[in-house]
């Protein structure tokens, strides 16, 4: 038998209600956390409205563009999730979370400094390796103060992060890069050598210090709870990598197509991230601000309600039933994004192009709230810090450098003509969206038959 029934029992003896009260103040938790996921996001999709600008005042092609936004910055949040995941399994999660925010908010403001290619690519690299610690270590902290229903509403609420912080991105940006661009503020930006696109970066990095801050004084590192499943380690044992990905993929035959799955949505995910309001702009000449009132509503709207979607559906299932009905939710969802994904980038009309572009969020965005989950209740909790990095690493290594990439190549190789962005883009989108629906399937029927042995 390849999937059972979760039992969770507290390490060291401590009695389970004990346990799941360690943490006083559990919603504030998830609270604080998604509002750190939502500010990370802010910092890595920021560049998507400053795509314009920076191109012309760093003079770079759109093949560096992508770089910038996809394969150079996921490849080091990828590689630095590796690393700190066994951190996560062993370590003070929530230090390592502060920290770890402290850090990337430094780096955001650095990319306000500056003057070239490189120096913006180091700055972007360094916050990439900060923020990869963020989503296993609140991931993991969840599991340990909920019990297996209720994981999968506080990582809904959670993984709303993504929408609200890209949906601030694209508005807040735009905002702040008028405002900087406007009267005053840009006279003084010259006369220091700056230009309006650096001090947003400033700007939306100088919060995270605050958050850093609130996460080290006003949280406490929970006792962790074990999952107790095909043997797993005590909890004074930390299992070899080796053991890790033998649970994974030959104890849990789901967590293969599972992981491909998630793989193909989040790069339609990050190339929708990386292009659309580029898209916008060439495509319809809509001025940066314009792009940011117009798609946010639709990318934040869409996102909410899509994890208030996955959330309510989360109401829905038992401890024993969560695994195959997530997985069966996601591959539904997903084979309705589809269409959405094709037509959004090919549209003759701006509106009509933003309705599809809160449709795309809004069903992408049930699997993504849902996503963690499988790995949350099936998975040891000595091994749960390095399978969600190991999710984490696949995403950002393949999804984040390929997606963005894709696009930025194809359009080039299309000729750049007046529909070259938005073939690509529903091409790639188009194609990742058909393949996850797939991929969800299978792993959907693999825990369905591996449960009825």
């Amino acid at each position: 038998m390849n999937v059972h029934p979760v039992s969770i029992q507290p390490a060291d003896g401590v009695a389970r209600s004990e346990s799941f009260d360690s943490v006083r103040h559990p919603l504030y938790v998830v609270l604080l956390f998604f509002v750190c996921f939502a500010f990370s996001y802010l910092d890595r999709q920021v560049v998507s409205i400053l795509v314009q600008p920076i191109k012309q005042s760093l003079a770079l092609t759109d093949t560096q563009i992508g770089l910038l936004q996809g394969f150079s910055f996921t490849m080091c949040y990828a590689t630095a999730g590796v690393f700190v995941a066994r951190l996560v399994d062993r370590g003070n999660r929530v230090k390592l979370i502060a920290a770890c925010i402290a850090i990337w908010a430094i780096s955001t403001m650095a990319c306000g400094f500056a003057t070239n290619f490189t120096e913006l690519l180091v700055a972007r690299a360094g916050t990439a390796v900060a923020e990869a610690a963020l989503s296993p270590a609140a991931l993991s902290i969840f599991s340990d103060i909920f019990a297996p229903r209720r994981v999968a509403r506080a990582s809904s609420v959670f993984m709303l992060g993504p929408y609200v912080g890209g949906g601030a991105a694209l508005f807040g940006g735009g905002m702040l890069l008028s405002a900087a661009a406007a009267g005053d503020g840009s006279a003084w930006l010259s006369a220091h050598g700056f230009s309006p696109w650096q001090a947003v970066f400033v700007a939306v990095g100088l919060p995270g210090l605050l958050l850093a801050a609130l996460v080290a004084f006003t949280v406490r590192e929970p006792a962790r709870l074990e999952t107790n499943m095909h043997g797993a380690h005590a909890e004074n044992e930390m299992p070899s990598l080796r053991e890790v990905l033998v649970e994974l993929f030959v104890r849990n035959r789901f967590c293969l197509p599972y992981f491909a799955a998630y793989v193909a949505l989040i790069t339609l995910f990050y190339s929708h991230a990386a292009w659309f309001p580029t898209l916008l702009m060439r495509h319809f000449h809509l001025a940066p601000k314009a792009v940011g009132q117009m798609a946010a509503p639709a990318y934040i709207v869409g996102g909410i309600l899509g994890v208030a979607c996955a959330g309510m559906l989360a109401t829905r299932v038992t401890d024993d039933t969560t695994l195959r009905k997530v997985l069966g939710f996601s591959a539904c969802a997903v084979a309705l994004l589809v269409p959405a994904a094709i037509a959004m980038p090919l549209v003759a009309s701006s509106g009509l192009a933003i309705v599809l572009y809160g449709a795309s969020a809004f069903t992408a965005s049930i699997a993504m709230g849902l996503a963690p989950v499988p790995l949350q209740i099936a998975v040891p909790n000595r091994m749960r810090g390095r399978s969600l990095a190991l999710l984490v690493f696949m995403t950002n290594a393949i999804s984040g450098g390929v997606g963005p990439l894709s696009v930025g190549y194809l359009n080039e190789r299309l000729g750049q003509t007046g529909m070259s962005l938005g073939n690509a883009l529903a091409l790639v989108g188009g194609v990742s969206a058909l393949v996850s629906a797939l991929l969800y399937a299978v792993a959907t029927r693999r825990v369905r038959a591996a449960t009825a042995q």
